[in-house]
């Protein structure tokens, strides 16, 4: 597939010079991810002035594969890959990853976190502050290391960005003791790292490291997905005369971190940014930009007001379901129909949903780096989080109601407010994949995170 051609003011981005600091931000469909991988493209090609090897990052396998799709021609100087496999290759190359057990696995780390929880709350009077979900605890410690806080001193002092209850001195103590006796558990079991904090190891040996850099160029797309210690590590990745390009837009920031480019030690003279959405229909766009207006949805500096394209396409339609599998039949006969002529992609909340509303379906599961990607019509079926940077002329969303959105799990973990901010970015992420054609489904209530105005939508029942 050849890459769409830039646009407006998208050719000026992808050539910016090649050095220093580059911050671009831009709502959804913008052409963010195409900029970043043209630009790409351009910092390696040994025939342009000042190019060198050069990394295109990211956060999510999906995206990833994605990536690689789009670069098929491009040259042999240019590596696209996760964040994750760009520390895992760095740490190696310093004889500190010998093995993959050296980071300790999602579930792993669960357990050894519900383990220390246990023996800290032990040694204090019952409080109520112990049973909260262990997702709570999780969500904490990946805060702290996402920002790269080091000391208990700094961790008091630090203001909790995305949180929408704060923590007392006296809890984040509690909380400090917790994160320090977590990670003498995880070293006494053999890991080294978790993917939470791995962003530090890295940037602590940059700090170090004099040896000459792999990379002259780093491009991050979706960089809103990556914690401020993760691209503080990769400025560090590259020479004095090196360059690093940020692309984001923080109406999609789905993983908590609440950051801003502006916490990274970014060095940026101006900040360009996108409104002009190229991929949504107007009336697909009008859905988004009233869900960004929302109160839950939480605000930021550094958020890009949307505007709507000229493309008027149909309207969204919102399907009130009977029950859960007549939302299944009402999204595979909508799959099949639009999947002759077009890509469409199923997209829900979590796998065993996706795999629940594909059942039976020939589609291409889109999840981790087991997929390749072509371009002719066809069933795509993944997750809001894997779907991000994607896009597909149809998007169908099913299980929308009330009872699954905010997903409960979630609300339980880190209470109605901050689930409600962080579950409303994931809609947003889904409702914007698509181009021309939006179905959500919904049985029972509809979830109170889509916008009520009965104008946006096409009401029907099944």
């Amino acid at each position: 597939m050849g890459l769409p051609t830039l646009t407006g003011r998208q050719p000026h981005v992808a050539y910016l010079p090649a050095s220093g600091h580059q911050v671009v931000l831009g709502t959804a469909g913008t052409g963010k991810t195409l900029m970043a991988i043209v630009r790409a493209m351009y910092l390696s090609n040994p025939s342009v002035s000042g190019s060198g090897r050069t990394l295109l990052v990211t956060y999510n396998n999906a995206l990833s594969r994605y990536l690689q799709h789009l670069a098929q021609s491009s040259s042999a100087s240019l590596d696209i890959r996760t964040y994750g496999r760009f520390a895992r290759g760095y740490l190696a190359s310093l004889g500190l990853m010998k093995n993959w057990d050296d980071i300790a696995k999602p579930g792993r780390r669960r357990r050894l976190i519900q383990e220390t929880i246990r023996q800290i709350s032990s040694s204090y009077q019952p409080h109520t502050f112990f049973s909260r979900d262990i997702d709570w605890f999780q969500d904490e410690l990946a805060w702290i290391n996402g920002m790269g806080i080091r000391t208990k001193e700094e961790y008091l002092q630090t203001e909790r960005l995305g949180r929408k209850t704060a923590l007392n001195t006296s809890l984040r103590e509690v909380v400090w003791k917790i994160i320090e006796e977590y990670r003498k558990r995880r070293d006494t079991a053999g890991h080294l790292y978790d993917w939470t904090d791995i962003g530090m190891a890295v940037h602590d040996k940059l700090a170090i490291d004099d040896r000459p850099r792999m990379y002259q160029h780093i491009i991050i797309d979706e960089g809103q997905d990556l914690s401020p210690e993760e691209i503080r590590s990769l400025a560090a990745a590259i020479p004095p005369d090196g360059s690093i390009t940020f692309f984001g837009d923080y109406a999609q920031q789905i993983y908590g971190q609440a950051m801003s480019w502006r916490a990274c030690g970014l060095n940026v003279g101006k900040v360009e940014t996108f409104r002009d959405n190229y991929r949504n229909s107007t009336a697909i766009a009008e859905v988004a930009i009233s869900l960004s207006r929302m109160p839950f949805f939480g605000k930021v500096d550094d958020l890009v007001a949307p505007v709507a394209p000229r493309v008027i396409g149909p309207k969204p339609t919102l399907a009130e379901c009977s029950n859960e599998e007549e939302e299944i039949a009402v999204v595979q006969d909508a799959a099949r129909r639009l999947g002759s002529v077009g890509t469409v992609a199923i997209v829900a909340r979590t796998w065993a949903d996706v795999d629940r509303a594909c059942r039976g379906l020939n589609a291409r599961r889109l999840k981790g780096e087991v997929f390749f990607w072509d371009d002719t019509p066809g069933i795509y079926c993944t997750t809001y989080h894997s779907a991000k940077g994607l896009e597909f002329d149809a998007v169908l969303m099913p299980f929308c109601g009330a009872s699954k959105v905010p997903l409960p799990e979630v609300v339980t973990a880190l209470g109605k407010d901050d689930a409600a901010e962080r579950e409303s970015k994931l809609l947003y992420v889904a409702i914007t994949r698509a181009k021309s054609d939006l179905v959500i489904t919904y049985s029972g209530e509809s979830t109170t995170l889509l916008p009520a105005d009965p104008g946006l939508f096409t009401e029907v029942k099944p």
